[in-house]
This record gives structure tokens, sequence and C-alpha cells, in this order.
């Protein structure tokens, strides 16, 4: 049974190669579609990336082209059946296993879909004989193949995407359309902080309450400021997805919404973005563009962080907060996460803002060695914290320096913490 391969899977210009294959298999009576066919529809397209790759490597694709051309055309295939066919599979396995290994060279480099180069190293990787000989007589190298420059940067839907985005501009005018859901959060915010600002000894669970809602509210915009500067970029389909509402039950991942940021701020008072935004790259313009993306997110902390810290850095009276005792520690506290958050997102480690701000400007190859380490990220975080004791004291040193720099005294954190888990 064939695996199932989508048009997304591959970029425009593959999709072209792999039509001139499935043309030559066709127009030579070929019983299945080969990767010789492969091979020849990728030399046939002039302005690839694959053929720009193997101009710079000094071969000559069209005179690679007329050679395997003539052995191509000498190969006519006489079907002599009758009735309808019983295998309705037209592929060669062999090109199965070029095919996914294709998606397999995109996926190491952090890609969405595979490019005429992908699809040609793994050609080359996965030779079928034929196809090896062909190597071998064209000295070509597949590692020379992965690290020689990008010559044509290919797109998979980007342009339908961009496209859609101009046609659906015209039609109807994009409103920012804040949910429901989003304002009873800050409804329900502003009645706790009331209650807590109104009462000297309020029960500790309110005090809870206040900060698990305004760090879910803190959180809708973290995960606001990557969808709408994403949506800016080209990036429309964070409309459809209902990103841009502020409902944070449309950023909601099982893990990384609910048990990391909860096991994170129970056992070391770490606000974890958890939200969860999932944006087409191949739709953003450029590079800087990504980097935006990737860096809104702690920019909306940052923001949160400074109004919070206003009424420390204007009133200096530590006697003013000592009279709303219980208010002030729990919007130092609400402040102390937003700033673990900061610091916490722009960590260079993969899973991290901080990596996605820097990813789309490491070469191939740092992609490739890395690639192994993308689905560990949060392990190793766990590690580190609760390993490292440099580590430890490098993240909590800049979390308190943050904290005093913006006025705020460590004590009504303390406070805020012992009241928070009001359980212990």
């Amino acid at each position: 049974m064939q695996q199932p391969f989508a048009p997304e899977h591959f970029s425009v210009q593959a999709i072209q190669a792999l039509q001139q294959a499935s043309q030559t298999a066709a127009r030579t009576r070929a019983l299945l579609l080969s990767p010789t066919h492969l091979l020849y529809g990728l030399l046939a397209h002039p302005k690839t990336d694959a053929a720009g790759v193997l101009t710079a490597l000094g071969h000559n694709p069209a005179e690679m082209l007329r050679a395997l051309k003539q052995q191509v055309d000498t190969r006519q295939m006489v079907r002599w059946q009758g009735g309808k066919t019983q295998n309705k599979d037209t592929r060669d396995p062999a090109l199965e296993r070029v095919l996914a290994g294709a998606l397999d060279e995109a996926r190491s480099v952090g890609a969405r879909f595979a490019s005429t180069r992908d699809l040609l190293v793994s050609l080359f990787v996965h030779a079928t004989p034929e196809v090896a000989e062909w190597r071998a007589t064209w000295g070509v190298q597949v590692d020379a193949l992965r690290q020689a420059p990008v010559s044509v940067y290919e797109q998979s839907l980007a342009d339908v995407l961009r496209q859609q985005a101009a046609a659906r501009a015209q039609e109807r005018p994009r409103r920012l359309s804040i949910s429901p859901v989003f304002l009873g959060l800050l409804a329900v915010l502003a009645a706790l902080g009331l209650y807590l600002y109104q009462t000297p000894e309020p029960a500790p669970f309110v005090l809870f309450a206040f900060v698990t809602v305004g760090w879910v509210v803190s959180l809708a915009l973290h995960e606001f400021g990557h969808a709408w500067t994403a949506y800016r970029g080209g990036d429309i389909s964070v409309v459809d997805r209902g990103y841009l509402t502020l409902n944070p039950l449309k950023y909601t991942h099982p893990l990384l919404s609910i048990l990391m940021p909860v096991v994170f701020l129970l056992l070391g008072g770490i606000g974890l973005p958890g939200g969860a935004v999932y944006i087409h790259v191949a739709a953003l313009r450029s590079r800087s563009t990504q980097s935006a993306v990737a860096a809104a997110g702690p920019a909306a902390n940052a923001l949160c962080a400074l109004l919070l810290a206003l009424p420390f850095l204007l009133i200096g009276d530590p006697a003013f907060f000592a009279e709303r005792l219980y208010f002030w520690a729990a919007i130092a506290l609400l402040l102390f996460l937003q700033l673990t958050a900061l610091v916490f997102n722009l960590l260079p480690l993969p899973g991290l803002d901080g990596f996605g701000i820097l990813a789309p400007w490491l070469p191939a190859s740092l992609h490739r060695m890395l690639a192994p380490f993308y689905s560990f990220g949060y392990l190793l975080l766990i590690f580190l914290f609760w390993s490292v004791d440099a580590f430890n004291d490098l993240f909590w040193g800049a979390v308190w320096s943050l904290l005093v720099g913006l006025q705020v005294l460590p004590q009504l954190v303390e406070i805020g913490f012992s009241l928070y888990r009001f359980w212990m």
C-alpha cells in the first residue's frame, strides 16, 4: 500500500519535478514511476534549488539531463495487459523510500516541506543501483549537496496563502474580535483584585485565584503576541484558528498548556507560558519576520511586567504597600511570574522563544546536528533547573535583578508565594 503524500509536503518546484517524472514515465510506458524518473524530473527544471546547488558544485544539469534522457528514451515498454489492472500502486517502492527520506531531510533542518534539494539528496542516499551508477558517473557528493548554500528559496503554499490573504482582505475587514472568555477572565480578575484590595485579611484561596487568573490572562497576551505578529507577517491562518480573539482555550495543548506550567509553578515558582500557537512559517515574508514572531511572546510578558511595576516605580514608600499587604503581595507575585517567563523564554534552547529568534539565522548543518534534541527541550530544562547549580544561579540572579530594578520589595514576593501555596 502506497504512503499518501499531500501537496503541502513538498515545495511547488518539487511538485513540478514529480509531475515531470510522471509524464516521463507515461511517455516511455513504464509500469511504475521510479527514482530514475524523479531524477529526470529534477534535472528537467533549471530554476530549482537542486539545479542551483549542482551548478554551484561544478556540475552541468543540462548535460546530465541529456545523458539520462538517452537512457530513458531507449527504454520504451509496451504493456501487454487487457482490462483493468489489479495493482493500483503506480510508484516504485524505491520511490516511496525516496519521498519519505526527502521529508526526513526537510524535518532535520526544521522545514515543513521538502524542496527539490531534499529530493535530490534522498535520491542519492536511498539510491537504486541505476541511480547509484549515475551518481558515481557524475561524481556527486551527498554531503556537498547538503552543505551548499541555497540558490532558490522554494516555497510550498506560501503564494497561495498570500493570495488568500489579499482576497479575504478585500472581502471583509480585519477587526480584532475579543473573545467573551477573555473578557470574562478580565471581569473575574478585577473582582478578585477589588476584594483583595478592600479586605484586610482575605482568604488565601482568593489570592491563589487572583494570581492564577492573572497568569492565564498574561498567557493569552503572550500567545496573542505571537499570532498577531505572524498575521502581520503574512500568515492569515491564525485568523481562522481563532488566535486573534485572545481566547485562552484556543492556545491550549494538553501537556504544554496545563501540566507543565502547573508543575513548574508549584515546584519552582517559574511562570512557564504553556500555550501553543501553530504558525505557517512558509507563509512568513522573511527570516526577520520569523524572529519577530518568536520575540513577540516575551515582549508581551515584558509589557505586562512593566504595567504591574508602575505602582512600585511611582511609589517608593514601603508603608504604602504594607497597608494592603495581601493585594500588593499578589501583584508582586504576578509581576515576579512575568519576569520568570521573560527570562525563561529568552533562553536559547530548542522549544523556547529564545531559540526561535535565532533559528531562522542558523546554518542548516547546525539544525541537523540539533534535530535529535528538539523533542527533549523540556526534559533538558528540568535537568538544568534541578541539577545544574550554575544554571540556577544565573537564571534566578537575572530574575531577582530585574525585580529589584523595578523597585519591588522581595519580601512582598515571598509573602505572595507563602499565601499562594495555602495548602502547604
